[in-house]
Formats: structure tokens, C-alpha cells, sequence
């Protein structure tokens, strides 16, 4: 299957500066939103990016999954517990979200690296 990972998100990286330089309050907005978000609170933040990787594979998002697999990467998440959190949402989505688990699972072997 061909998903190429550190492409697809420099090439979104670059699409997203784009929109900053257009909208530059609405963009600030977004990422200050995803920043309260995403900090420690009720759950540790490691917790909130697993969760975060389970909903990009139901969401069936190709941006979403290898940013959410770097976060996790980084808070110290393991492969086979990215992939186990993620089979949770095939459970939801059903066999064709398992396509996504794939992504996952291609995007961790390319990011440890």
C-alpha cells in the first residue's frame, strides 16, 4: 500500500502555514483550542494523544493518524499499545476502519526512525 507518511505531513505542514498567513486569528484559535486540550488535566496528556490516535483511525483521517502516532511516539506510547488502543475503534467502525489500523501501524515504523 503505498501511504507515503513523512510526505503526507510535510506537504499538510505546508498547506497549514498557507492558512495561517491567510487567517491568522482563526488559526491561532485552532491551535490555542488544541493546546487547552490536549495539556494535562482530568487525563495526562500521554492518555489524551492515545485517545486522540484511536479517534483519527475512526475518524478515518491519512493527517490526523501519523500526528497523533508522533505525539504518542514522543509521550512514550509502544507500538503494540498504539495498535491495541486502535483496535478498539474497528470495534466501533467496523472491518473497514482496520484499513486505518495499517496506517498506524506503517506511520510508527517510519516515525521511530
Amino acid at each position: 500500500m503505498r501511504y507515503d507518511v513523512k510526505n503526507t505531513l510535510n506537504e499538510f505542514n505546508s498547506l497549514m502555514n498557507d492558512i495561517r498567513k491567510n487567517i491568522p486569528e482563526e488559526y491561532s484559535a485552532f491551535i490555542e483550542q488544541k493546546a487547552v486540550l490536549t495539556k494535562d488535566g482530568k487525563l495526562p496528556s500521554k492518555q489524551k494523544w492515545l485517545i486522540l490516535l484511536a479517534v483519527s483511525v475512526i475518524a478515518k483521517c491519512p493527517i490526523c493518524i501519523p500526528k497523533a502516532v508522533q505525539h504518542c511516539l514522543e509521550a512514550g506510547w509502544n507500538k503494540p499499545e498504539m495498535l491495541e488502543a486502535c483496535m478498539i475503534s474497528v470495534l466501533v467502525g467496523g472491518s473497514s476502519t482496520m484499513t486505518y489500523v495499517t496506517l498506524v501501524d506503517k506511520a510508527i515504523d517510519e516515525l521511530k526512525k
